[in-house]
């Protein structure tokens, strides 16, 4: 025990300067229609927005930060346009510190009891672990895993992801399942949802048909520059890492979920470099995005369903971003996104919002650039963003709750797949 609070008393000093950049940040809740947020996102840090179904204003709310230079500028404006506010946190530096000591913790625990040997659903993992993971499972199940190497990172980092097969994706009368964790870089609760399924498929496996009837693609990492970053020096940084565009000596990254090849170029607030929403100078111009981008189309006559998951919200959204129309089986994805949804339901914590499902740009706004819209373009049937629960906690969700999340969102990755099977094999 002693030797714990030592650690603990050290850590505490390790950690009180990485986050000075936020300190005196402050965190609003603000309320307003869609359209009203849909220029303000290239402006502002949006962290969440709870769609209007689901709030008490019965309007779209949006989470944001404000520094306190641009503090009173911004609050002056949503006082102008009659957008009310509320105060949720006074200094976001404190929420990082408070989650660094709660990770450590969870760190020294799972160490002390697993000997670092095997991943846990007790704490978030670094960009390596993962990698390591990865290479354990592939060298440990070759018969029906097999590591993909994709390729490298803007910095240089092995994105590798998986392929589970019972017949070595060699059965082409099977359909294909992508899955895709961490383009935005901190949303730390994405790796394990996917991990987690990767787990459940391999490991500890209860559900046997998943694998037998079905072929899986399942990448934890797209991201592992920002994702990396984000752990060590910017809480907050959610695009990739790159410096190849014009403007990125000031403003280096690209967001990776506006980056895909839909509707690309066509809103002028996601050309802007420093926008945390930048789309990036060309289509798939990002490494990170090539390799989702080339596992799908490699196999792309079998691929049924595609969930990239993301954090925070509780909602499975579909097509199409960009208008708010629905694509010709907007009924069926209605269906199969609340089959998914209700299986969650059934597990959640009673805290937790039931899922809402529906248009992403009906129950939030409109988006350009999105993997979820390019991949239902190509041809995929059945492609949604899947946000994740954030609790009371919102974007920082505490190690504690992630066994939580990734039972419960297994459960959904289960009912999405038998219905999606059992419509291509009837």
């Amino acid at each position: 025990m002693a030797r714990l609070l030592s650690c603990l008393l050290l850590l505490v000093a390790a950690v009180y300067g990485r986050h000075e950049k936020y300190e005196g940040h402050q965190l609003y809740v603000v309320a307003g229609a869609s359209n009203e947020f849909v220029e303000l996102e290239a402006k502002l840090d949006f962290l969440s927005i709870k769609p209007a179904a689901t709030t008490a204003s019965g309007q779209v709310e949006v989470l944001l930060r404000l520094s306190p230079e641009e503090r009173n500028g911004w609050l002056n404006y949503f006082q102008s346009k009659r957008m009310p506010y509320t105060l949720v946190a006074d200094n976001l530096a404190d929420i990082f510190r408070e989650e660094d000591l709660k990770q450590q913790a969870a760190k020294l625990k799972t160490s002390a009891k697993n000997g670092n040997s095997s991943m846990t659903w007790e704490r978030y993992y670094d960009y390596q672990e993962i990698n390591d993971y990865l290479d354990s499972l592939a060298a440990e199940y070759p018969q029906i895993v097999t590591l993909i190497n994709a390729g490298l990172s803007y910095e240089g980092k092995q994105i590798k992801y998986v392929r589970i097969s019972s017949s070595r994706f060699e059965d082409l009368r099977k359909p294909v399942i992508v899955i895709d964790a961490t383009i935005h870089a901190r949303e730390w609760v994405t790796p394990p949802v996917a991990l987690y399924l990767i787990h459940k498929l391999v490991v500890d496996v209860t559900d046997s048909d998943l694998v037998q009837n079905i072929d899986w693609i399942i990448i934890p990492m797209v991201n592992p520059d920002g994702y990396d970053y984000s752990m060590k020096e910017d809480r907050l940084w959610r695009k990739t890492r790159s410096t190849a565009h014009e403007g990125s000596d000031q403003c280096p990254g690209v967001d990776g979920n506006r980056n895909f090849d839909h509707y690309f170029g066509t809103r002028p607030a996601s050309a802007d470099p420093c926008s945390i929403i930048f789309e990036g100078p060309a289509p798939f111009s990002e490494p990170e995005t090539r390799i989702i981008r080339d596992a799908i189309l490699r196999h792309l006559d079998r691929v049924r369903l595609y969930i990239t998951v993301h954090s925070y919200g509780n909602m499975f959204l579909y097509a199409w971003g960009n208008n708010g129309t629905l694509p010709s089986n907007g009924l069926m994805l209605q269906v199969v996104g609340v089959t998914m949804a209700q299986a969650i339901d059934k597990l959640k914590l009673d805290k937790a919002p039931l899922y809402i499902v529906g248009n992403a740009a009906q129950v939030l706004y409109y988006t350009t650039g999105t993997s979820r819209d390019w991949t239902r373009a190509i041809g995929i049937p059945y492609t949604y963003t899947l946000e994740l629960p954030g609790y009371e906690y919102e974007f920082v969700v505490p190690p504690e709750y992630i066994k939580q999340i990734v039972t419960e969102t297994y459960a959904g990755f289960v009912a999405g797949a038998r219905y999606v099977h059992s419509i291509y094999n009837n």
